[in-house]
């Protein structure tokens, strides 16, 4: 969007070193395309000249022909066809972005997925074939001891979706047994989507634990929250921005508190719509903050009563966490297998050796790296993006997809679902054990999904913000009233001195 403004405006255009390297791809197949057309024509030229019998000489630059050369003209059809391939191709290009993640091989085309299967039962074996061969190929990768996992969806609504998830962990007994839970999350999908916010929303949460039956306990879950808007953490523009989980790990170990008696280290999340004059409802999926449930114990509160006398905190670029974080990049398979918020997985998968969903994909780490309940803090799918539109993964190949339709949830009924995970994160206590498995991962990776999944690991990007001081309201309302300005945005009149946000959990600035 600021690009189109500058074009607008007659100014250049700013593009990113990505970006510059898309557009030189786009010129070099542009340069051969060009190349091929003058060697085919300088080809029919020699041909026509041997024909007439004349001399005629066909290198660059050369004499045209005297006499017109007849030529055929490609169908109307075929020329709609070359234009909508050719869009496609630039289309995809331009706005696809994990070509560095993601290896499909060189004959698959990420613009050219095969059309999707629409008879039910042959899609359920296609489905049940690809997942087997996936799990035959996982299998020489596999840690020596894997344990069994079971995930569970609570349904709740947004307005009590923390009471019914405590009720559960009671109910199930595991409130009873925190080291037999890997984590507790809010499944990132929204239903009811025509509602804005999600206080009155069908949700899912979901339970990653070990099976088997426990008798209902009545041990309570002590909940602690870091809102993001929070002044937690001192930090500047340029310095490295903050994760949810550094805050979160902070406080672990202040209060001592051991993944044996945690049940959950999650981001909280909600995902809610704005309304849009041309196109309905726009969707935004934000993260709220981080959430710790654990065992009570009165270490949690002095912790985080120490820290919020101590706040903001000066933590380290990379501070010292309790566990190995690992964040997985989930959106850059999703691009290929599932691009569609409201669809399911394409059926056959254009890439078949990749998961077909995030549980598969979380499945798989954890069977590789052998991670076991009792050293999990969490594992959740959820997002980073403070505030990001939820349009489609990919506008390539949308056109071969299945209509939207409504899915099968929690509590037995068919509702339309908007699919929003982009990551999957997971927090374990480290081990040698789990180094050797992280080896594993890293060759599975490389041999069998042909992904770099983990590119996001231990990244925390600098913090970036326009601090320069902005155009006075003077200035604003000339430029409004300015004929010759092709952009008149109006002046903003309430709020010009308000703080603006720094970061997550770093506080404001203002200019």
């Amino acid at each position: 969007m600021r690009n189109f403004i500058r074009l607008l405006r007659g100014k250049p255009v700013e593009l990113s070193a990505k970006q510059e390297e898309r557009m030189a791809r786009m010129q070099a197949r542009s340069d051969a395309q060009i190349a091929k057309g003058e060697a085919e024509a300088r080809a029919g030229m020699a041909e026509a000249a041997r024909i007439s019998g004349g001399a005629v000489n066909v290198g660059p630059g050369g004499p045209a022909l005297p006499q017109e050369i007849p030529t055929s003209i490609p169908s109307v059809r075929e020329m709609v066809k070359q234009s909508v391939e050719g869009f496609r191709d630039v289309f995809g290009e331009m706005f696809d972005d994990r070509a560095g993640v993601i290896d499909p091989g060189p004959d698959r085309d990420f613009n050219r997925p095969p059309s999707e299967v629409e008879d039910e039962l042959e899609r359920a074996r296609i489905v049940a074939a690809e997942r087997s061969a996936r799990d035959a190929a996982r299998a020489a990768y596999r840690a020596p001891e894997v344990p069994e996992t079971a995930f569970t969806r609570i349904v709740t609504t947004g307005s009590a979706q923390l009471e019914d998830v405590v009720a559960h962990l009671r109910a199930s007994g595991l409130s009873a047994r925190p080291e037999r839970v890997y984590g507790v999350y809010r499944v990132p999908d929204r239903m009811d989507l025509g509602r804005h916010d999600e206080r009155r929303t069908y949700l899912e949460w979901g339970i990653a634990h070990r099976p088997g039956g426990l008798p209902a306990a009545q041990d309570d879950v002590a909940s602690t929250v870091f809102h993001r808007e929070t002044h937690w953490v001192r930090r500047r523009p340029g310095e490295p921005s903050v994760l949810d989980e550094d805050v979160a790990g902070t406080f672990c170990n202040r209060a001592r508190l051991g993944p044996e008696d945690c049940f959950a280290l999650t981001r909280l999340m909600h995902v809610e719509a704005r309304s849009s004059d041309t196109s309905g409802m726009d969707w935004y999926g934000h993260v709220e903050g981080a959430l710790v449930l654990a065992r009570p114990s009165p270490a949690l509160a002095r912790a985080h009563a120490e820290m919020v006398t101590e706040a903001p905190l000066a933590l380290p670029a990379r501070p010292e966490l309790p566990f190995h974080l690992e964040i997985l990049d989930w959106e850059a398979v999703a691009a290929w297998v599932a691009p569609g918020r409201l669809r399911e997985a394409r059926v056959p998968s254009p890439v078949p050796h990749l998961p077909s969903d995030w549980e598969e994909l979380l499945l798989a780490y954890l069977e590789v790296v052998g991670v076991r309940s009792e050293d999990c803090y969490g594992v959740q799918p959820t997002r980073s993006a403070w505030s990001a539109g939820l349009g489609d993964l990919s506008a390539a190949g949308l056109g071969t997809l299945r209509s939207p339709g409504k899915r099968a949830c929690a509590d037995g009924k068919a509702r339309e679902r908007l699919n929003a995970t982009e990551h999957v994160v997971l927090a374990y206590r480290d081990r040698p054990d789990y180094q050797e498995g992280r080896a594993r991962w890293r060759a599975y990776q490389e041999e069998v999904l042909h992904a770099r999944l983990d590119h996001r690991t231990d990244k925390r990007p600098p913090i970036e913000i326009d601090d320069h001081p902005r155009q006075s309201f003077r200035s604003e309302v000339a430029d409004f009233l300015n004929p010759l300005d092709p952009v008149q945005a109006l002046p903003q009149i309430f709020g010009r001195n308000a703080p603006e946000p720094l970061a997550p959990y770093c506080g404001a600035v203002v200019r």
